[in-house]
């Protein structure tokens, strides 16, 4: 199912509990599509389509039709709910970290064009070949590395070798009044512990914050 297509489903589906979850409806496909910014037709074929996929069931009659969610509609708008409530009620995170200078890997492997195609898909940004290491204590950093928000970025294998899939987390990297785009990468396999915070961001950051190692640096995540 396309995106575009299970965002229409859910705005279908919300607009027919709005007239009662459980119980069966009289409206017609005009009436949807003006409500939701569809055109008659399209709302008319999605109808068609959710009906067969189970989220609804429909009663049409030459003045109308009369439609219920069915189970699986349900369900559908309950991960929508629980989405949209793990998004409204997550807090924050900022977190205090010192620069120090990483063991030079992370400039190889975020350059990959495995890596940098799905950063540019997922995250919104091509990053800068190179990762800044932010120190902090380990209880924060096992708080960090362990966020429910954290996007996958799947592994690949080219002719020579494999290289190993990653996790990362949408952030803001705050210093001296500016702040930054980046995000939180943690490997499935990495050489450091959990008091290091590794951060990537579209631009190199020690340049365009002029920070250096021992920089005391806020991480927002």
């Amino acid at each position: 199912m396309g995106a575009k297509r299970h965002s229409n489903y859910v705005d279908i589906l919300m607009e027919l509990a709005k007239h009662g979850l459980y119980d069966e409806t009289k409206i017609s496909t005009t009436a949807i599509a003006a409500r939701i910014g569809l055109s008659q037709q399209s709302a008319s074929r999605i109808m068609r389509e959710m009906e067969k996929q189970g989220l609804v069931s429909r009663k049409v009659f030459a003045d109308g039709q009369v439609v219920r969610i069915e189970e699986h509609g349900i369900e559908l708008l309950n991960r929508r709910y629980l989405e949209l409530g793990s998004i409204f009620s997550r807090k924050k995170h900022y977190i205090n970290g010192i620069l120090v200078s990483g063991v030079g890997e992370g400039k190889y492997y975020v350059g990959l064009k495995g890596y940098k195609k799905q950063f540019k898909e997922k995250l919104n940004f091509i990053p800068y070949a190179g990762t800044l290491n932010l120190k902090v204590d380990p209880k924060i950093g096992r708080v960090v590395n362990n966020l429910p928000e954290y996007i996958v970025i799947d592994g690949f294998s080219t002719k020579k070798r494999s290289f190993g899939g990653l996790r990362c987390a949408k952030a803001k990297i705050e210093h001296r009044g500016k702040q930054i785009v980046a995000a939180v990468i943690k490997p499935f396999r990495t050489v450091h512990g959990e008091d290091i915070i590794e951060v990537i961001a579209p631009d190199c950051l020690r340049e365009k914050l002029r920070i250096k190692d021992g920089d005391k640096v806020r991480l927002v995540v």
